[in-house]
C-alpha cells in the first residue's frame, strides 16, 4: 500500500534512508595536513641528501664546524656547556622513555596497541637511519667512519625527535601545538651539542631533523595510532 509522498510503505522508505547512510560513510576522506607536511619534509630531506652526496654543502659544513672548534684538540667553555646534552639526550635514554610511556599507556588502556605503535615508529626510524648511513658512508668532522655507517643523518637527532614525538602521540589523542615545545627545545639542545662539539656536520643534524619530523608527522595519521589512543570506554562499548 502506497503513501501520498513517496509511493512506498513506511518500512520501505526507512530502508532506503538506512541504505544511503553507509554510502555516505564510505566517502573518501581528505588527506590531512600532517600527511602533506610529511611529504614536504620528505622531499626536503631527499633534496638535502642530494646536496650532501654531491658535496655542495661541504664548504658550509666545514666553516660552521671550524667556527666553534678550530682544531680537534681545542675545547672551550661553550663545549663544556652544550656537549653534555649529547649524553643527557642520547638515543638509549630516549628509547627507554618511549618504551616506558608506551607500556604505561598500554596498561592504562588495557591494550597492546600503544606498544605496537611505538615499536612500529621506533623500528621504522631505526631502519631508515641505518640504511641512509650505510648507503652514504659519510665520515664525521674528525674523518671517522663507524662500522654501523656514516655520519649522515644524525641518529642522535632522529632518536630525540622520534621518541619524544612518539610519547606525545601515544598519550594524547589530539596533540596541541604547545605540546611540541619540549620536543623543539630538546632538538635545539641536541643540535647545539652535536655541532659545537664537532660530533656531526650541521647538515647531518638538519637531515636527521627533517627525516624524524617526516616520520612523526606521517605516523600521526596511521590507523595503528588511532587504535593506540582509543580510550577504554570506546573499546568496552565496541565489545558490548
Amino acid at each position: 500500500m502506497g503513501t501520498w509522498t513517496g509511493g512506498g510503505t513506511p518500512e520501505v522508505t526507512a530502508s532506503r534512508v538506512g541504505a544511503a547512510e553507509p554510502g555516505r560513510a564510505r566517502r573518501p576522506s581528505r588527506i590531512g595536513w600532517p600527511i602533506w607536511l610529511a611529504l614536504v619534509l620528505a622531499l626536503l630531506f631527499v633534496a638535502l641528501t642530494a646536496l650532501v652526496v654531491t658535496g655542495v654543502t661541504q664548504s658550509v659544513d666545514e666553516r660552521v664546524i671550524h667556527h666553534f672548534r678550530p682544531t680537534d684538540e681545542w675545547w672551550g667553555d661553550i663545549q663544556n656547556r652544550y656537549s653534555p646534552w649529547m649524553s643527557r639526550l642520547k638515543p638509549e635514554r630516549m628509547s627507554l622513555l618511549l618504551a616506558l610511556t608506551a607500556v604505561t599507556m598500554s596498561a592504562w588502556r588495557r591494550s597492546w596497541w600503544p606498544v605496537a605503535y611505538s615499536l612500529a615508529l621506533a623500528g621504522a626510524s631505526a631502519v631508515l637511519t641505518v640504511l641512509c648511513k650505510v648507503a652514504l658512508e659519510r665520515p664525521d668532522p674528525h674523518g671517522y667512519l663507524a662500522d654501523t655507517g656514516g655520519s649522515y643523518p644524525s641518529g642522535h637527532m632522529i632518536a630525540v625527535v622520534v621518541c619524544l614525538g612518539g610519547c606525545i602521540l601515544v598519550v594524547w589523542p589530539r596533540a596541541r601545538w604547545w605540546m611540541w615545545a619540549p620536543v623543539l627545545v630538546a632538538a635545539a639542545l641536541m643540535s647545539a651539542g652535536l655541532i659545537i662539539a664537532a660530533a656531526h656536520w650541521p647538515t647531518d643534524v638538519l637531515g636527521g631533523l627533517l627525516l624524524a619530523l617526516a616520520l612523526v608527522s606521517a605516523s600521526s595519521r596511521l590507523p595503528l595510532r588511532q587504535l593506540a589512543v582509543r580510550p577504554r570506554t570506546s573499546r568496552a562499548r565496541t565489545l558490548a
